[in-house]
């Protein structure tokens, strides 16, 4: 009898570790950040929110307009990063995780406020705010890479460049531009918050509202901020 009740027990747990909900999600390459599907520190937070959420994983990283088409047209029960600036309307969302701060970066020596139109180069794929788009005192140019506009930058090809505090620095150091870009650190051009976004389904609220509590718990026991040590939320 005694041998039956531990089978059973046994089956009962077992059966619980297989019958784990999976949610599929997708994001995009972000130097530091999104590095592949099992590095960077958005891939680590989003791996322990599904830990703590009692959910399987499962991660794929698309350029950024095909990953958000392809969780539009339901094949991904979510996204991530989400920012308001790309992000569809119907949907459902965390609280923000990240504040996502962009800064003009000009050569040392130079003043692009001084030219009538000058040109700035972003980042193709990278999500800007409207005030960085919409903005008619310069003219728009779009590089491959945040190493490629600051090659243009260098050259003058652009007069300034527009990115996100911690990637771009990664890409003066690698460029040994460090010491001839500057900017304003204490001025962003814009900020936006940054969530992750699920579909706007009875199943998709309950995936947003776990991952959020999830949240919100390492955020309060700290854990959250061990991720983030350069930059807190």
């Amino acid at each position: 009898m005694k041998k039956l009740i531990y089978l059973l027990l046994v089956f009962s747990l077992s059966s619980q570790i297989v019958a784990k909900e999976k949610v599929s999600i997708a994001t995009f390459l972000i130097p530091r950040y999104v590095q592949s599907e099992t590095n960077g520190e958005f891939i680590t937070l989003v791996k322990k929110l599904a830990e703590i959420a009692g959910y399987e994983i499962s991660l794929t990283v698309l350029p950024p307009k095909r990953a958000i088409q392809k969780f539009t047209d339901g094949e991904f029960d979510g996204y991530f990063p989400g920012v308001d600036s790309i992000s569809p309307k119907n949907i459902y969302k965390t609280s923000d995780f990240y504040i996502k701060e962009d800064f003009i970066f000009q050569m040392k020596g130079s003043d692009y406020k001084k030219i009538a139109m000058p040109k700035v180069c972003l980042t193709g794929g990278y999500p800007y705010a409207k005030e960085v788009l919409e903005n008619k005192k310069w003219e728009i140019l779009y590089g491959k890479s945040d190493e490629n506009c600051l090659e243009l930058l260098k050259i003058n090809r652009v007069q300034l460049f527009i990115g996100e505090e911690f990637t771009i620095m990664a890409a003066l150091k690698s460029l040994k531009l460090s010491d001839k870009v500057f900017y304003d650190r204490f001025t962003p051009v814009s900020t936006q918050g940054v969530y992750f976004a699920f579909s706007e389904t009875k199943r998709g609220k309950i995936i947003s509202q776990k991952f959020d509590k999830a949240l919100k718990k390492m955020v309060m026991d700290g854990s959250f901020d061990s991720l983030f040590p350069e930059k807190k939320r």
